[in-house]
């Protein structure tokens, strides 16, 4: 597989009108657009044991367990890299839980979107998911780089999150439906997007 872009989308975006958070990744699955996961030996095995949370990924089957049974019936290894994504923040100590992946023009890459809580976190865990499943599919143990991956994840975290008090204003913001976009790398961010703007 190869990581052709990055992007973080903050803000109202193609992919949702409700999750403001997202990195799109676009993803060329290279010699795995041809090997869905049910064709790769052990693979399902392997990505369980590895991280069992994935149970609690329902999917569009909509119960738990949900992705793992898409996985044992043969999906893209782009679909995996999104739910792997979101369950490294979420081990991480960032909770999230919304995705889409889907091919684009050109045949075999696809747009691999997630949410994410803090930017470079979520950029971080793209990069991570990629190598975590290709290590997988070659049968590569990957524990150890795990516990790596999320403490790399969980530095990133404490090192860009806000402080109480600017922490405490968007959770109250957040409660009121208001949404917020961060300025800088410290405490600046604009809340809403101005909708009520107008001109004079």
């Amino acid at each position: 597989m190869r990581i052709r872009s990055i992007r973080v989308l903050s803000g109202p975006n193609y992919w949702s009108i409700r999750r403001h958070k997202l990195i799109q990744m676009r993803l060329d699955l290279e010699d795995l657009q041809e090997r869905p996961t049910n064709t790769i030996p052990g693979f399902k095995e392997r990505l369980q044991t590895l991280l069992p949370g994935l149970w609690e990924h329902q999917c569009s089957r909509g119960c738990y367990g949900g992705f793992l049974q898409r996985v044992e019936e043969g999906t893209l290894m782009g679909h995996v890299v999104e739910h792997v994504a979101l369950e490294l923040q979420t081990l991480a100590g960032m909770k999230v839980d919304f995705g889409r992946t889907r091919e684009t023009s050109t045949p075999g890459t696809y747009n691999v979107v997630f949410e994410y809580q803090e930017a470079e976190a979520g950029r971080f865990a793209a990069k991570a998911a990629v190598y975590l499943c290709q290590a997988l599919v070659d049968g590569e143990d990957y524990r150890r780089d795990l516990e790596l991956d999320i403490q790399e994840l969980r530095e990133i975290r404490e090192n860009v999150r806000f402080g109480p008090s600017t922490q405490a204003l968007l959770d109250e913001a957040a409660l009121r439906g208001i949404p917020y976009l961060r300025l800088n790398k410290g405490s600046l961010v604009q809340l809403g997007y101005g909708v009520y703007q107008t001109a004079h």
